[in-house]
């Protein structure tokens, strides 16, 4: 899900959307007309759409669960985790992207700066996909294994970090083969490229990435909420579920399990177009010779990143302790002092009340 750049970099709006840039000197040369000004807008308006609604909404999340304690559970660390996340994604690999390939049709932050955005985009996805591995095997353990030990928020902070490990590791290599390529035509202008030594090397280092970033989780995500939805919805075991405590309990499993199932059918149906996009064009190169190929990138690529702001409006909708926080947010906005007594005390009148066990 190396996207933003590499070897395979997307038309841009205003220097190529019918063909790979700078494949060819002549190619790179004979530039198409641009995007009509129109659709350029529409382009612009959605990317801002996403990042702003990426930045407020995770940041409103984070605040959510650090500023009542008892909204500081196991699920709730690898919930502001995955916001993290989506903020550095919408804060770093949006904007320049954004101005890069739609705005401009070249790389104009330097170096340094192609190389990070090149390498954050990568670590950003794997801690999403990694996030939300760790969150399914938790309520795994939790629901097909009640009987053993609920993990503790100290081995979440444990896993957390893990996850940061892998996700800054794994995709080392992007950040040593991305520069500066020159373009053919213009001095001092730059395309920000992964370049490898053979066309070989990046389809491999592509495709383990894709594996690792999008089918690995695709697989484990799917294995384990099956298993829970078994257990769940499936027959109800005797004895369980008897009394109205319990009953309230396992409403309360389901309405989470269910919000859960949404995150994750965000994050694979989301990034299923770019990826296959990828595959496809690492495969048949020639696809980038076809007529409106951009526009296709465009919506490809749209879509992946438009999933940093979806998982907070899950969050608001499906979770009642989330829905009140984001009321109290706004409702204490208003008040010009104590506004943290202010959210606390209307997050304290439904956190009893509520059914979403977090």
């Amino acid at each position: 899900m190396d996207s933003t750049n590499g070897p395979s970099a997307p038309p841009t709006a205003t220097s190529n959307w019918t063909s790979q840039p700078a494949s060819t000197e002549s190619a790179a040369c004979d530039l198409p007309p641009p995007v009509p000004e129109g659709m350029q807008a529409l382009m612009y308006i959605m990317y801002i759409a996403v990042s702003v609604a990426a930045i407020g909404g995770n940041d409103i999340v984070c605040y959510i669960v650090l500023a009542y304690q008892r909204m500081r559970t196991v699920t709730n660390m690898f919930i502001m985790n995955l916001a993290i996340g989506d903020i550095l994604m919408a804060s770093l690999c949006i904007p320049f992207t954004f101005v890069s390939n739609l705005l401009l049709g070249y790389w104009p932050f330097g170096g340094v700066m192609c190389v990070v955005v090149t390498y954050a985009q990568c670590v950003t996805v794997f801690i999403s996909a990694c996030t939300l591995i760790a969150i399914s095997v938790d309520r795994y353990t939790a629901i097909v294994y009640p009987l053993r030990p609920r993990m503790t928020k100290l081995r979440s902070k444990i896993i957390i970090g893990v996850v940061w490990l892998v996700a800054l590791v794994t995709p080392l290599p992007t950040a040593l083969v991305t520069q500066l390529v020159p373009h053919p035509c213009a001095n001092q202008t730059y395309y920000c490229l992964e370049q490898w030594g053979t066309p070989e090397q990046a389809t491999y280092y592509s495709m383990a990435l894709m594996i690792l970033q999008y089918f690995f989780p695709l697989l484990a995500l799917i294995f384990t909420y099956t298993r829970i939805a078994v257990v769940v919805w499936g027959k109800e075991t005797p004895g369980e579920a008897q009394d109205e405590r319990d009953q309230r309990m396992a409403a309360s499993k389901r309405k989470m399990i269910k919000m859960m199932i949404a995150c994750v059918a965000a994050f694979l149906l989301c990034w299923l177009p770019l990826n296959l996009f990828i595959v496809v064009s690492e495969q048949y190169p020639d696809v980038y010779d076809l007529n409106g190929i951009g526009y296709v990138w465009f919506v490809c690529h749209w879509l992946a990143m438009s999933h940093t702001c979806y998982n907070p409006l899950i969050y608001f909708w499906m979770n009642a302790k989330f829905r009140t926080g984001l009321q109290a947010v706004f409702r204490c906005w208003h008040v010009p002092k104590k506004k943290s007594s202010c959210f606390v005390s209307t997050v304290k009148k439904v956190s009893s009340a509520s059914g979403n066990t977090t």
